[in-house]
């Protein structure tokens, strides 16, 4: 349970921080920011295709451990996506080892609780594991979410430069999509200038939420090597 909530608190913060990413940082729409998130979920689809037949040589702990390394190494690349030139292809890269490196545990993990619970418990072990799920994802939004806020805020301290008023800043400082906003109130030049401040920061936010997400998947990793190497798998409900 433990595995499957940490696992999901940094895939669910991630997806959510790329796809500002790409609409804020690279200002793309949302129908093109979609579609560049096509090629994480065709890693997922992969990852589901061959995780069976590795799980038949090792066991399932090795695989979900090895799938959070193999993770952590995808948050390393995105984190490098701020200083990158070529950001694009850094964060796809990035998206694609760290849904390949997680498909482990959105696959083995509910087998593993349901198999650890007698029959007439698969219920509960059921909702456990959709609850555990769920939970890391919603926490991982909410205090992801709060680190990349402090972070970008940060990158505005002291920033009263090119003449831009005290109250874009303030409001720009809250979230890259008011900085948007009060950009466009603004002449082109100090407009221009605001919009790029917020992108670096929301850049260098990103980079810390990668770096974070990182040492989570290790330790999500050492974590799984704790799953016992022999799990009973319950048996299907009988049909009435």
């Amino acid at each position: 349970l433990a595995v499957n909530l940490f696992g999901f608190l940094t895939a669910f913060a991630t997806f959510l921080f790329i796809a500002q990413y790409l609409q804020s940082v690279l200002g793309m729409s949302p129908l093109r920011a979609g579609l560049w998130g096509l090629p994480a979920a065709l890693a997922f689809i992969a990852g589901s295709t061959v995780t069976p037949a590795i799980v038949r040589r090792y066991a399932p702990s090795r695989v979900i451990a090895g799938g959070m390394f193999v993770s952590a190494v995808g948050f390393v690349i995105l984190s490098q996506a701020g200083g990158a030139s070529s950001t694009l292809a850094t964060l796809v890269l990035g998206q694609i080892v760290f849904s390949l490196g997680l498909t482990p545990v959105a696959a083995l993990t509910t087998d593993i609780i349901l198999g650890s619970a007698p029959p007439e418990r698969a219920g509960g072990a059921s909702a456990l594991s959709e609850t555990s799920a769920e939970l890391g994802g919603a926490l991982g939004i909410a205090l992801m979410g709060s680190i990349v806020t402090a972070v970008y805020r940060g990158g505005f301290n002291g920033a009263t430069a090119k003449g831009i008023p005290a109250d874009a800043l303030e409001a720009a400082s809250s979230t890259i999509g008011a900085a948007v906003t009060a950009a466009g109130e603004l002449p082109n030049a100090h407009g221009f200038y605001l919009i790029e401040m917020s992108r670096l920061a929301f850049a260098d936010a990103f980079g810390v939420a990668a770096w974070i997400s990182a040492f989570i998947a290790i330790a999500v990793a050492l974590l799984a090597t704790r799953i016992p190497p022999v799990v009973a798998t319950a048996p299907p409900p009988q049909s009435s």
